[in-house]
């Protein structure tokens, strides 16, 4: 599987950034290449970065910041959210169970948590960024009505997931809006498309939701196993 259908879709948003002449905006996609040739491709979507000025390329070295906390913030999310990537990868691929010990011990180990980065996607929903500590809820639930959301949404879909985690209330009110979900997906709730992509809320992975977390990674994945049991008993 390559590219092409992403970088058709980033070329539309930056076709409208050129028109629009917006002075901010975060790019985000695939760290590595390896994610275009995974058996699961993954997904995080989050709700905002801070303190980026102008046009950004959310690159494998910025996620590498934010995974060591480079600027000495005090954030976490993203190391949580590889962690529940990582888990979710594992069970997946049937070495490992979900649990609260999995996701604990994912959490400290560098070496995995930097593999799972080349392997899937972290993206946020919000293309600017936030100047204040306070998340923006109004910022980041605003794109779902949004014209740069459209494009921000054919961006996600183009990079055809089969798993996106939804990290926040704010962040789920936005997706809800640009993908028009009817009846919109409920906090800690999931969909399945006709596809088969399965979309999951959690709790945004600022602090430690562990058993919840492990709760969500359980259900993915036995969505997907039922999915594939499924195709397989109707093949002619």
């Amino acid at each position: 599987m390559s590219g092409d259908s992403f970088l058709a879709a980033r070329g539309a948003t930056r076709d409208f950034l050129a028109r629009s002449a917006a002075e901010h905006h975060m790019f985000h996609g695939p760290a590595t290449d390896r994610y275009w040739s995974e058996p699961y491709r993954l997904m995080i979507l989050n709700m905002e970065a801070y303190g980026y000025d102008g046009h950004c390329e959310v690159d494998r070295d910025t996620l590498i910041d934010w995974l060591y906390d480079a600027g000495n913030t005090g954030t976490r999310t993203t190391r949580y959210s590889l962690a529940i990537l990582s888990v979710l990868l594992k069970r997946l691929e049937k070495s490992s169970e979900a649990s609260w010990d999995a996701l604990q011990a994912a959490y400290g180990d560098d070496t995995l948590l930097e593999d799972t980065l080349d392997r899937t996607v972290y993206f946020n929903i919000r293309p600017e960024t936030n100047d204040r500590k306070e998340q923006d809820f109004a910022a980041i639930a605003g794109v779902g009505s949004s014209e740069v959301g459209q494009l921000i949404w054919a961006e996600i879909q183009a990079l055809e997931p089969h798993v996106i985690l939804v990290g926040g209330q704010a962040g789920l009110v936005a997706l809800n809006g640009v993908a028009a979900f009817s009846p919109p997906i409920a906090f800690r709730g999931s969909f399945v498309d006709s596809s088969g992509l399965v979309i999951q809320s959690i709790s945004h992975p600022s602090r430690p939701q562990y058993e919840e977390w492990a709760s969500a990674v359980e259900s993915i994945a036995q969505r997907i196993e039922e999915s594939n049991k499924a195709r397989l008993d109707n093949r002619p």
